[in-house]
């Protein structure tokens, strides 16, 4: 009966795991670790079927040499708690032969791993005298971590965006520290990418067994996804079960013994149960810990704004009510329309303006640079069209010395018109210009720069607006706060 299974984990330094010793097991190969200084033996494992490094074509040589690629993955990941590698392993199918098996999987890891960058290491095992080792052929794909640039050197993992403000620099945190999102590199970790890569195994095997003629089918999702329940036996019988206990095996023994197999999984499934809905009564009391304390910063909020509204009425006294009045009426739609429920929310809104207004900024550049591409063309069609004239009588002139006394004559004219006509010719060899279009197009992007320019004051001002009243606000409440300890010390 056809199984499934592809799963995938991480080796890491963190969990005392070896990204050398990981890959000499896997082949059942002897490697030297020059990180830990130490030989990795596996040649008596057995049951390993094959192995072979797939390198995508920008990867360097020598990466086919698995004890120089494993080496350079520990030498290159510094942190002592470094996650080094993706270990993958899925099951191949005994209804295929094992060449069928290898074809199919390597075809899948060239069509989803090694499309992506990824260097693999692949090892095919059968069922050995390893408890820890899957009860069927199987195929383990160890992958380093560290995407590879396409020059060939290691790349980095994750890298930074930072927060810029209105005129492109760097924005800080209350430490001085520059502010920043850690972006990953690869999606090879998501979720997502795990869901698909499981999805193209099962559908890779249909696939193989419709074209073979064979009838099972594999399927990806979870068991309770499809509704799988505990599975009854089928009733043997006492021929069955003697030959059975003569050892010799028989479909329904076979049948039977699967379902055992898959039953008890499920048992220790439902035996897990208790401590899943422990962990379900543990986040809910993170949950309510997390709104405790956003309640306790809901609070500090609003007191900081009652300090700050105290300040503001203290400073606009005698006649000047009505302008603290604005100022605070001014600050409450700044709260309510922006969302802001604590101090941090208007550095987070005065950072995403910022951005906007970057991203504004960037796109009017992009679209100057348009406008000014369409202005260097029109331009060199007019001087082209004002000295063509210049040429097409220079070009008539037939006798030799009148050429040259022409050519010296309107030799600026003529440079200009072979300047012009050079410069076109790389972009329109057949010198067919379509002025009109250009100009139709140079207009829209002026017209689409200009939409842009006009949303630059809205964006500028509401961020502006957003890190005036964070510095005021927690400026004010800080000095209050303060006042107040010292008076009860």
């Amino acid at each position: 009966m056809a199984l499934y299974h592809f799963h995938v984990d991480q080796v890491s330094r963190g969990d005392g795991q070896a990204a050398v010793a990981s890959a000499a097991y896997r082949a059942g190969e002897k490697l030297n670790d020059a990180y830990y200084g130490m030989v990795h033996d596996y040649t008596k494992k057995g049951g390993v079927i094959m192995s072979e490094i797939i390198l995508p074509a920008h990867a360097p040589e020598r990466f086919s040499d698995r004890e120089v690629l494993w080496n350079e993955v520990e030498t290159v990941e510094k942190h002592p708690k470094a996650q080094l590698a993706y270990s993958f392993d899925f099951a191949l199918q005994n209804e295929l032969d094992m060449e069928e098996n290898i074809r199919i999987a390597k075809e899948f890891i060239r069509e989803n791993f090694i499309s992506r960058g990824m260097i693999c290491d692949m090892a095919v095992h059968q069922p050995g005298k390893d408890t820890d080792d899957i009860p069927n052929p199987h195929v383990h794909v160890l992958v380093p971590m560290r995407p590879l640039n396409l020059d060939g050197t290691w790349g980095y993992k994750q890298h930074r965006e930072y927060v810029l403000d209105e005129n492109g620099d760097r924005m800080k945190d209350e430490n001085g520290n520059d502010m920043f999102n850690a972006v990953k590199n690869t999606d090879w970790g998501d979720p997502e990418t795990l869901e698909i890569w499981r999805a193209n195994w099962a559908k890779k095997v249909n696939d193989t067994f419709e074209k073979k003629g064979i009838s099972e089918r594999v399927d990806h999702r979870a068991y309770i996804d499809i509704g799988l329940d505990i599975l009854p036996q089928v009733h043997e019988g006492p021929v069955v079960r003697a030959m059975e206990k003569k050892g010799i095996k028989t479909k329904k023994g076979e049948w039977n013994r699967f379902v055992k197999a898959i039953n008890n999984a499920i048992r220790k499934i439902l035996g897990t149960f208790k401590n899943v809905l422990d962990e379900i009564e543990e986040m809910r009391r993170k949950e309510a810990e997390e709104k405790a304390v956003a309640l306790a910063e809901r609070k500090e909020f609003w007191s900081a704004i009652g300090e700050y509204e105290k300040d503001v009425r203290e400073r606009y006294t005698y006649g000047k009510g009505l302008v603290a009045s604005k100022k605070m009426i001014k600050l409450h739609e700044f709260i309510i329309n922006n969302n802001i429920s604590n101090l941090d929310d208007f550095k987070d809104f005065a950072g995403l303006m910022y951005g906007r207004l970057s991203d504004l900024r960037h796109r009017m550049r992009e679209l100057d640079k348009k406008i000014a591409e369409c202005d260097r063309i029109l331009e060199r069609v007019e001087i082209f069209n004002e000295n063509a004239g210049y040429f097409k009588a220079w070009y008539k002139i037939s006798d030799q010395k009148k050429k040259a006394a022409y050519k010296a004559e309107h030799e600026y004219e003529l440079k200009r018109y072979h300047a012009a006509e050079r410069e076109l010719k790389v972009k329109y060899p057949d010198m067919k210009i379509p002025v009109r279009e250009i100009r139709k197009q140079r207009d829209a992007y002026r017209a689409d720069a200009k939409k842009l320019s006009e949303q630059l004051p809205d964006y500028k001002k509401a961020a502006d607006q957003a890190y005036a009243f964070q510095k005021q606000i927690r400026d004010k409440y800080r000095e209050h706060k303060q006042s107040r300890e010292e008076r009860g010390r």
